[in-house]
């Protein structure tokens, strides 16, 4: 599986940096400039750059991967209006407990994690047209609400978090966004999550120990 086969753009970082998460995994991308003529395109939370609505939608439905994360979810409802229903910009700064739905994850990161909100009025997703793949498994105003998922449509995939990379993040969560990056490599390849991490050079059983140390 060469890295040649692999184009992926990434936007300016806003309220969070995927680049990041990318860089640790030795994984190689290019600046977002305006172009869709990639196979995965990362789009931060609160990027100063500009995405068009039309294309994107255009650039899923030929068969394109894309991972959008917390505010830049308004981008999806206007580019993707009947898939995703937010609630607004309701969610409070703290920690969620979340179950692990998808079973390719789980096998690596065990059923619960916890994910923490370090900023207030995060988007709160209730419902959208495809898999759920974290769940929050708190009680209350959050109780079984999508916290990760993907969304098939046309050929493509939409993956959405409505948490972000952060600076302060905990090794749970690093590792949960980092098994992301490989489960959307690997969709786009025919490759498993185990596949594409022996391709890059990265441990996953180092993952697996970091999850139940």
């Amino acid at each position: 599986m060469a890295e040649v086969r692999r184009r992926i753009y990434v936007t300016s970082p806003g309220y969070d940096d995927i680049g990041r998460v990318l860089k640790s995994m030795g994984v190689g991308y290019q600046s977002f400039s305006g172009s869709y003529d990639c196979s995965l395109l990362f789009v931060n939370c609160g990027t100063p750059d500009a995405v068009d609505p039309r294309k994107l939608a255009e650039f899923v439905d030929a068969g394109g991967c894309l991972y959008a994360s917390d505010l830049a979810g308004d981008l999806l409802g206007i580019a993707f209006p009947e898939l995703f229903v937010f609630a607004g910009r309701g969610g409070r700064t703290g920690e969620i407990d979340a179950l692990v739905v998808d079973r390719e994850l789980r096998e690596i990161s065990g059923r619960m994690i916890r994910i923490r909100f370090d900023m207030g009025s995060w988007k709160v997703l209730r419902h959208c047209q495809g898999h759920a793949i974290i769940r929050s498994a708190n009680p209350g105003e959050y109780a079984d609400l999508p916290i990760m998922v993907s969304v098939r449509c046309g050929r493509g995939t939409i993956f959405y978090t409505c948490f972000h990379n952060r600076s302060q993040q905990s090794v749970e969560e690093q590792r949960i966004l980092q098994l992301l990056v490989l489960k959307q490599i690997g969709l786009t390849e025919g490759s498993s999550v185990e596949q594409v991490g022996r391709s890059l050079g990265v441990q996953v059983n180092e993952f697996r120990r970091d999850f139940r140390s």
